[in-house]
């Protein structure tokens, strides 16, 4: 085979792969789903053992859950954790960000030493796998997660050509990923009450400790598994909100819960010898509109528009308001609709309009141009 017609079959294989990434986003999945189901995509386009797919706070990038079906064990986890949160190594996600990288293998980051990587010495080598290849998955508002490629120790380093074709997927993924942040106040507000705000200490190798009744509430929320009380598998957002804690003295992190509800951990920690704590509550409006925002692409006018719709102003008050034409309005509120995917003002409500938002709404808080409430201002009149 000639290298054109190598190059030509290589280009094919993307293009299916890319269709069918954009054929399951449409289905709108839920990140795990959508991770999941890379797991016989990507493989198609580059050769890999397990294809590892995490969600990232957009604010800190600190990992909030994934889908790790053939990644790490979690035996070895607590250990990565530990790594990734507080000692320096190759191709830490912020690093990435930080030097404007998509994609990132270890093998070629090292010089194809990667005895340099820190995790690779502590935690790869050690169950037997091989070459990483990080991909962020981000647009030109946020970073929304991440794929982590693995190749078993047997089998040969990723390339920079593979790397280049994974980082030809990553736009499709992040739509995907945007989507699945997305969630219709129908479906939260027909899922059970949270319950109060809960309490988990931890032992400093990561143990759990002690938790109370709330506690216990949210950790199957997060999706923990086994008794709280002898041997519970602690969900991933605790095992990095405790690293970071455990390194850095507190850390925060909002994820979303089996409800779709977004909930806010904040660590802390208690003593010198590493022990962390970790409160567990509902998150409070600001944690979540700007995800929302963000997630449906809406410009800092598209989401004063929004805005006004969702306090019930007409057309011509809107452009009044924001001192623009009524036909600008139109155009701008038509964009809106279709980029969440509504067709009145009231479907629109229906998906913005989450009733914890109402008290910031109706005390006149402001969005910021990145979607965030910003400091309490005057109420609108």
């Amino acid at each position: 085979m000639t290298s054109a017609e190598r190059k030509a079959r290589n280009g094919a294989r993307l293009d299916r792969a890319r269709a069918r990434i954009e054929r399951l986003c449409q289905e709108l999945p839920t990140a795990m789903t959508l991770f999941a189901r890379l797991n016989d995509i990507v493989p198609a386009v580059v050769p890999v053992d397990g294809v590892c797919g995490l969600t990232l706070d957009p604010a800190t990038l600190l990992h909030t859950g994934g889908f790790h079906e053939k990644g790490v064990p979690h035996s070895h986890l607590p250990r990565l954790l530990e790594i990734e949160h507080g000692e320096e190594d190759v191709n830490q996600l912020p690093d990435l960000v930080r030097r404007g990288r998509t994609a990132a293998g270890l093998w070629l980051a090292t010089g194809h030493r990667p005895h340099r990587s820190l995790r690779y010495r502590d935690v790869y080598e050690a169950v037997g796998m091989g070459d990483e290849l990080r991909v962020l998955l981000y647009d030109n508002r946020a970073v929304w997660g991440a794929l982590v490629l693995h190749r078993g120790g047997d089998r040969p380093p990723f390339t920079a050509a593979e790397a280049a074709a994974v980082e030809a997927l990553a736009p499709a993924v992040t739509q995907g990923l945007r989507r699945a942040y997305l969630r219709h106040d129908a479906a939260v507000a027909g899922s059970e009450a949270p319950g109060p705000t809960g309490l988990l200490t931890f032992e400093p190798d990561g143990g759990l400790d002690r938790i109370t009744a709330g506690g216990s509430w949210w950790l199957d929320q997060l999706g923990g598994a086994g008794s709280p009380t002898a041997g519970a598998r602690i969900p991933q957002p605790l095992l990095h909100v405790g690293a970071r804690a455990r390194r850095e003295g507190e850390a925060s992190v909002r994820v979303q819960g089996r409800s779709g509800r977004w909930l806010t951990l904040v660590a802390t920690r208690v003593d010198q010898d590493g022990r962390v704590a970790v409160l567990v509550q509902p998150s409070h409006p600001e944690h979540t509109v700007g995800i929302m925002m963000e997630a449906y692409d809406l410009t800092p006018r598209e989401q004063q528009v929004a805005q006004l719709v969702i306090y019930g102003l007409t057309d011509t008050e809107i452009a009044k308001r924001l001192v623009i034409s009524t036909h600008t309005v139109r155009d701008h509120l038509k964009k809106v609709f279709d980029k969440t995917g509504t067709n009145s003002r009231g479907r629109l409500l229906h998906v913005l309009y989450f009733a914890h938002y109402r008290p910031d709404i109706e005390a006149g808080r402001p969005m910021g141009t990145r979607g965030w409430f910003t400091a309490p201002g005057p109420p609108l009149r």
